[in-house]
């Protein structure tokens, strides 16, 4: 995948430490828990906002930031083990349960040139932490979102909604591997329509069609998890998608509800407990995150959070890409971007959504899905979604040049 070809280029400068053109040209830990003080020089502004997480057993804080960065990484003291620096984020590994006492975002003054953030933390039990980092990872959450939105923004401010990139911005030769999940299939009808069907078939038909579309650019190579109607175990199709060297992940469903009412499509990405599964399921499946030989231990963890949680973002992006394209083709759910721990969104290295393309059991989505022309129709606004998702990586990548 791209962003992990990326990332493995940068493993020296990981090891070296910061090149002349980081944003971020130094960070400091001291203290002892009572309390912390992290110091963080910028050569920028930024806004100074630092959010506590947990997952499982692990603890970090995370400090957005503004501006492009050298990754780097370090170690801490005082209760921090190690900080990472990647694009969008500055993270600190915890080894016991802090708090923010305060942060200050200072601008340069006197003998000091740089811009300085400044987070002064102290101990605190695991029930305050635990339900501090609750909070926080929902603000943070909304607020990455909404980053995300604004930049995104201003990458295609000047492009027409649906038109190609211009020639001069778009990766001479850069192709795209795509794979397309058929929900169900075999001994596994899925849900049964109001108006005879299955979703087992309403879904190979859509996997047939898009992968009909996406053939005809050039930049896509397009593989189905199945083409026929068989039955593919969980893991299978997830280790499909890796072994292909997929770039993103579609796996294609309709819904069904209890009220014959409810209609339309959502798009799912995975939720914070389904993210606590991927070690354990790449444990089990051998699914590794190829990084660069040699690397110590400690930068490869590092590195493979960095990676997964890039993933996470890559999903979540192409989420909020695809929606506005539905939308035209149909209707959606309200707060139709939905989280969950679906097994086939689980790997730790492939962008991934599940698609419910509407409700089965509502009459008239399923007289939609089962309507070649509307079917088409969704899967030519599926392509759009794709199309404005790689074009911006497409921008990154020139960027990268």
């Amino acid at each position: 995948m791209t962003f992990i070809r990326l990332l493995c280029l940068v493993i020296p400068c990981l090891c070296a430490g910061f090149a002349a053109s980081a944003d971020i040209s130094r960070v400091q830990v001291v203290g002892n828990g009572e309390p912390t003080r992290i110091t963080v020089w910028a050569d920028s502004e930024q806004e100074g906002r630092a959010f506590l997480a947990e997952s499982g057993d692990a603890r970090s804080l995370v400090l957005p930031l503004q501006g492009p960065v050298t990754p780097a990484v370090g170690d801490g003291g005082g209760g921090v083990a190690t900080w990472a620096l990647s694009e969008g984020a500055l993270s600190f590994a915890l080894e016991r349960p802090l708090m923010v006492a305060r942060v200050l975002s200072l601008p340069p003054a006197g003998n000091e040139p740089s811009y300085r953030v400044i987070i002064d933390l102290q101990t605190v039990s695991e029930a305050r932490f635990s339900s501090a980092a609750k909070k926080d990872m929902r603000k943070l959450a909304s607020y990455q979102a909404k980053q995300r939105k604004e930049e995104l923004a201003i990458e295609l401010a000047s492009l027409r909604p649906d038109a190609p990139l211009p020639a001069s911005r778009r990766m001479v030769g850069q192709s795209y591997t795509v794979v397309i999940d058929a929900g169900h299939g075999g001994k596994d009808p899925g849900a049964r329509a109001i108006t005879g069907g299955v979703e087992k078939d309403i879904t190979l038909r859509a996997a047939l069609a898009l992968k009909q579309i996406l053939e005809a650019d050039p930049r896509y190579t397009v593989r189905l998890t199945r083409d026929t109607d068989v039955y593919v175990d969980h893991e299978v199709r997830v280790s499909m998608a890796r072994d292909w060297g997929a770039d993103l992940f579609i796996s294609l469903h309709a819904d069904a509800a209890g009220n014959s009412e409810v209609a339309g499509a959502s798009v799912y990405t995975i939720s914070a407990n389904g993210e606590r599964r991927i070690d354990k399921e790449a444990n089990r499946n051998n699914w590794r995150i190829p990084l660069e030989d040699g690397a110590p231990q400690r930068v490869s963890s590092i590195l493979e959070d960095l990676v997964k949680r890039e993933t996470k973002t890559h999903s979540s992006e192409f989420a909020e890409m695809l929606l506005p394209e539905l939308e035209k083709s149909g209707p959606v759910l309200r707060n139709t971007h939905r989280e969950a721990g679906f097994y086939v969104l689980l790997a730790p290295d492939v962008p991934a959504v599940l698609l419910e393309m509407g409700f089965v059991t509502n009459r008239s989505d399923a007289r939609r899905l089962q309507s070649d022309r509307d079917l088409r129709k969704a899967m030519s606004a599926v392509k759009r979604g794709i199309d404005r998702f790689f074009d911006k990586q497409d921008i990154l990548l020139a960027g990268q040049g």
